[in-house]
């Protein structure tokens, strides 16, 4: 009877995995939620391995949402969708880089600047939005090869 109890409850927890994965977690969050919200890094004090990974891939995500909308905005249409959109992005890779390193943070105040300028070009709408957006993608596509760079 133990040893079922023991397999029903093996198979529940390799069900939880495969959805919470499904789902987009990581093992790091789980961590966290575990030990309470502690701030347990790995690897060097100024910024973990794993952070750089995660905020890579959140810029890559970013770099690929902006890029879906150059086509609305080239054709001045739906700015105020894509300036939600863009809103949320910062607000994404804001959480992303809250515990980074002095270097990655100052390296973020760039991107987040270059995001500010896209919305308020969208707001206003024109020409110059295009270029702000390109701008932006520019310096996504940047910051991700400096988050490569710190990888290594």
């Amino acid at each position: 009877m133990a040893r079922l109890a023991l397999l029903v409850a093996i198979v529940a927890l390799v069900l939880s995995w495969a959805a919470y994965r499904r789902a987009g977690g990581h093992l790091k969050n789980v961590w966290t939620d575990a030990s309470g919200g502690a701030d347990f890094h790995v690897g060097s004090a100024e910024d973990g391995p794993v952070g750089t990974l995660d905020r890579q891939a959140d810029l890559l995500r970013a770099q690929g949402r902006l890029l879906q909308h150059r086509a609305e905005v080239a054709a001045d249409r739906n700015l105020a969708q894509v300036e939600r959109d863009v809103a949320e992005i910062r607000r994404s890779l804001e959480h992303s880089y809250q515990n980074a390193g002095t270097a990655a943070k100052e390296r973020w105040q760039g991107v987040d600047t270059e995001l500010d300028r896209l919305e308020a070009q969208l707001r206003q709408g024109g020409s110059k939005a295009l270029a702000s957006l390109d701008s932006a993608i520019a310096k996504i596509r940047d910051e991700a090869g400096e988050e490569k760079k710190g990888e290594r």
